[in-house]
């Protein structure tokens, strides 16, 4: 059982598309989100350091989501792994800068680098 200080790391980001993305569009993205897994490499080890990564369309008819349509949750071992990807990982970095021509919107943004 993980105690509090050696829990992983959620990150979980939201979006909502633009009303004009193509099926084939979405379906591209969500290949390379989901290849972000495999992809995204450590610094120092060369391997994989995402844990996990869990993706869905909201179904749900509460009337609090803003407009998000999927979510994905993504799984760290530590901080440091999660700052890595946000600032650093050039995988990321590349996804995310093809990626934004497809949202309308995002939470949380990814700081700008």
């Amino acid at each position: 059982m993980n105690t509090p200080t050696s829990a992983p790391i959620t990150h979980i980001v939201l979006f909502k598309y633009s009303p004009s993305i193509t099926w084939a569009k979405l379906e591209s993205h969500f290949s390379s989100f989901l290849s972000l897994q495999s992809k995204c490499l450590h610094p120092s080890t060369r391997k994989p350091y995402m844990k996990s990564m869990r993706m869905g369309k909201n179904r749900s008819w509460e009337p609090y989501s803003k407009g998000m349509t999927h979510g994905f949750v993504l799984e760290f071992e530590d901080q440091d792994d999660l700052n890595y990807y946000l600032t650093q990982d050039p995988v990321h970095k590349a996804f995310s800068q093809t990626a934004k021509d497809l949202m309308y919107a995002v939470i949380p943004k990814c700081p700008s680098n």
